[in-house]
């Protein structure tokens, strides 16, 4: 009986020296870089060579931001709605939600940066991007609700590996999620007049005109969609005070 009693303490002593190093074997980092083996084989990264500093996807996000944000280091846009995980990262979007303020708009389809023109007699508002090569240009309508945000707001903060060669040191800041820019617009008047719609209840923001979009002005956020023959129409542009 005796003998029986230490081999069962024995085995029931191993068995709690098993748990541990189980446990211990998921979260193996064998190249020590912050991220673990198994994420690194999922994603087809090397277990045998820091990368952490490495940006797989030329998406501007770091492979340890990738890991932090639960994205795809090897897919520039992990959420498919045309803007690169990086750039999400930065105006403050979720690079894993193509919609995230469930406003019927893709992330993609919103933008930020600085007016580049605007020209009151055709109503086509130009917008240099956040990356300061590209732009995107459609129609203000009367449909289209232009807003001053008098917010400051906070920045992007903690993604400071975000490409600087790809954003520049003039980021555009935390953009105001979660406003709708689509319906109860009929009071919006077009180019070259005032806009009288909603707004006033919202403490930080206020109606502007299409007077306040003159050059080099920021542009918090811009949504863009197509109207009835797929021409670029803005829904909404809100702008920095």
């Amino acid at each position: 009986m005796r003998k029986a009693r230490f081999v069962l303490v024995a085995m029931f002593a191993l068995a709690l020296l098993a748990v541990p190093a189980t446990a211990s074997a998921k979260q193996r980092d064998r190249d020590h870089d912050g991220m673990p083996d198994k994420w690194e084989k999922k994603h087809h990264l090397s277990v045998h060579k820091a990368n952490a500093k490495k940006d797989a996807d030329k998406d501007g996000l770091k492979n340890i931001r990738e890991f932090k944000k639960h994205t795809d280091p090897q897919d520039a846009d992990t959420d498919n709605d045309g803007l690169d995980d990086g750039d999400e990262v930065q105006v403050g979007d979720n690079p894993r939600d193509g919609d995230t303020d469930n406003d019927g708009v893709e992330d993609g389809d919103e933008f930020g940066g600085t007016i580049q023109s605007f020209d009151s007699s055709t109503g086509v508002l130009t917008i240099l991007l956040a990356d300061g090569q590209n732009t995107v240009q459609g129609a203000v309508t009367d449909g289209t609700r232009i807003e001053c945000d008098d917010a400051t707001g906070d920045e992007a903060g903690d993604d400071g590996d975000v490409t600087a060669a790809r954003h520049g040191d003039d980021e555009v800041g935390d953009d105001s999620q979660g406003d709708d820019a689509q319906g109860d617009d009929g009071d919006n008047s077009g180019p070259g007049s005032d806009n009288s719609g909603p707004g006033g209840d919202d403490g930080d923001r206020a109606d502007c005109t299409t007077a306040d979009l003159t050059e080099g002005r920021v542009v918090h956020e811009a949504k863009l969609t197509t109207d009835a023959n797929g021409d670029p129409v803005f829904t909404k542009v809100e702008l920095d005070k």
